[in-house]
């Protein structure tokens, strides 16, 4: 008698024997039973799940003279020509070499026809998915109301390409992968069975090999024993027969990448390809193994796992050893080398220099770590810049007067000095007899330059005040200060960080930041913007020599009542504050037009260019004494 494979010769023939699918034998039994049966059925799963035998099971089933319950005698004629496939009444299709219209169609004509010997005639149609448009089209009528003596079976892999008139005219039963450890359990009394001896870690290691595939497991069990001359398959044998590399291997390759051997790496890369394995099966077994180790984190009694055996302490100590970001940069990086690899013309040398690159990463180089070291860097910076004090700038122009309580002499209104620091002096304004302000809103504008003196007068504390209180700048100041600011932007010209932050008030000032309130959101995201940033802090530099970071906060929150309170609680408010600022007198401007602006002044550089960016703006004169 000719040798039968393993996996037909034990294919199942009673529900009870369908290895890990009770969820479908158990309904059909019942249906069976109860005299419910359907007239088509669906079955759809991954290979070797027991679609064609669960599909058998039930055409014996149905058609069986002498059933044993619900399940089948597999003794009666009609059972026993089902199992030979030499039945006239049960049709087994490939739709995937019969998927034209014209083998529906006689499919058609033969439903008709009364069955010869049996109960029913059973068409089992495999690969259905494989059909044409039109084919599925021809079947849909005779699908929908076929005759009482007939039964359709339908097996896919592939369900999603089969039409939703198809799919909601059959009774679907979807087939599971079926568990590792069953799978192992069913070889290991296979082989008892045949007369083998079938190590427990070879039936594992076959088992995770077949990926729920009862079929897939039989077949290589078969291959390795076709391939022995002794009756015991070892797990050492299965690799050699099946061409996996073993774990020992995979745990040291890796294990010489987690601490960046490369010399090791290659050698043991090296020695795999000696022994005949294919580089692309390497790596593709080493991914897994970083897949594996991640299991193992997640869940140390998965069923993947068993097939490490002895192994498995190793596997247990990689888990434990190495950081879970690293490990998915290691996995990532592997599947595009893998990628690389396949479609390269030297897969060799990819590999090679691929396992190289592996061996150079570090669990630094991972995107959270650096995260995390970049955070840690600004907490310290910051905590560097609140903790140490800032040495200001010297005073503006001439040294402070010996005497503190002395004061300062009234600076000029009609001709003012600039205020001027070492770091970035700012240029003396340029006047006409009479002074005109540009102002992009109809409100007063304040006197710019004797705001200026009020600044470079309030920043002026003696050299104990500066120590003590760093650059801190007094509340007191802060709208001269601000006013200065402005008028700094003007002169720049930069109009459009004018226009931002016009409206504004300057709310604290210290520790080398500037928080600066606005009344409206989108000037808060215009002022935060780092070009208007740079501007602001020039102009800090320029007025007081620190180079404050501004930073601007919406009115009426948190951020402004949290600045607020900072700058209420600045200690550096002396009491002779008031003795040291500049008295200024309150001037006063007449609204003009265009036409009424003095010749001498049109010709005004810094006028002409304001004209030019806002030429529909309102122009003030000051009004003499």
């Amino acid at each position: 008698m000719a040798y039968l494979a393993l996996y037909r010769k034990w294919r199942p023939t009673v529900f009870t024997e369908v290895i890990g699918q009770k969820h479908i034998a158990i309904p059909l039994e019942r249906a069976l039973s109860e005299g419910r049966l359907a007239h088509a059925y669906l079955f759809s799963g991954p290979r070797g799940t027991g679609k064609t035998s669960m599909a058998r099971i039930l055409a014996k089933a149905v058609n069986c003279l002498s059933p044993d319950g619900v399940n089948p005698c597999n003794h009666c004629q009609n059972c026993q020509d089902i199992n030979n496939g030499a039945s006239l009444d049960v049709y087994e299709i490939d739709a995937a070499s019969n998927r034209g219209i014209d083998d529906i169609r006689a499919l058609r004509d033969s439903v008709r026809t009364l069955p010869a010997s049996s109960k029913k005639k059973v068409y089992i149609i495999d690969e259905v998915h494989m059909l044409s448009k039109e084919a599925f089209n021809a079947l849909l009528k005779t699908l929908e109301e076929p005759p009482a003596h007939v039964l359709f079976i339908l097996a896919t892999t592939d369900p999603q390409k089969i039409p939703v008139t198809i799919l909601s005219r059959c009774q679907s039963y979807e087939f599971h992968r079926i568990s590792t450890a069953d799978i192992s359990e069913h070889l290991m009394h296979v082989a008892s069975e045949t007369g083998f001896s079938l190590d427990k870690e070879a039936a594992d290691l076959i088992a995770i090999k077949a990926e729920g595939g009862l079929r897939d497991a039989l077949s290589m069990l078969d291959k390795c024993f076709s391939s022995i001359s002794s009756r015991e398959v070892t797990a050492s044998l299965v690799y050699d027969i099946l061409g996996l590399t073993e774990k020992k291997d995979l745990i040291q390759l890796a294990d010489y990448i987690f601490s960046h051997e490369k010399g090791k790496t290659l050698t043991v890369f090296y020695d795999l390809l000696s022994q005949g394995k294919d580089a692309l099966s390497i790596l593709a077994e080493l991914q897994s193994y970083f897949r594996d180790i991640m299991i193992y984190k997640i869940n140390p009694q998965a069923d993947e796992l068993i097939s490490y055996g002895n192994e498995l302490p190793l596997l247990k100590k990689a888990a434990e050893s190495v950081d879970s970001d690293y490990l998915d940069m290691l996995f990532s990086e592997l599947a595009h080398i893998y990628q690389e690899a396949k479609t390269s013309s030297s897969v060799r040398m990819s590999a090679e220099m691929g396992l190289l690159r592996l061996s150079r990463y570090d669990s630094s180089m991972t995107i959270p770590m650096l995260a995390r070291r970049i955070k840690e860097l600004e907490s310290r910076l910051e905590s560097r810049l609140e903790g140490t004090p800032v040495v200001r700038a010297a005073p503006a122009s001439k040294p402070a007067p010996a005497a503190p309580s002395a004061p300062v002499a009234p600076v000029s209104h009609r001709e003012p000095e600039p205020v001027t620091t070492p770091a970035s002096p700012v240029p003396p304004p340029v006047h006409s007899p009479k002074t005109l302000e540009v102002s992009p809103v109809s409100s007063s504008p304040q006197q710019v330059t004797a705001s200026a003196h009020a600044v470079a007068a309030a920043e002026s504390p003696s050299a104990s005040d500066e120590a003590a209180n760093s650059d801190l700048l007094a509340p007191s100041s802060y709208p001269g200060i601000w006013q200065g600011i402005l008028d700094y932007v003007m002169k720049k010209p930069r109009i459009d960080v004018y226009s931002c932050f016009q409206k504004g008030k300057l709310i604290y000032a210290g520790k080398n930041r500037a928080i600066i309130s606005v009344p409206q959101q989108f000037l808060v995201l215009a002022g935060n913007n780092k070009s208007y940033q740079k501007v602001i802090s020039d102009a800090f530099k320029a007025l007081t020599g620190t180079a404050y970071i501004p930073k601007t906060v919406l009115a009426g929150t948190g951020e402004e009542a949290e600045a607020l309170a900072m700058a209420a609680s600045n200690p550096s408010e002396p009491a002779k504050a008031a003795s040291q600022e500049v008295s200024t007198k309150k001037e006063e401007y007449r609204k003009i037009s265009k036409s009424e602006i003095p010749e001498k002044d049109k010709e005004e550089h810094a006028l002409s260019e304001a004209l030019k960016f806002i030429p529909d703006c309102d122009i003030y004169e000051k009004i003499d004494d």
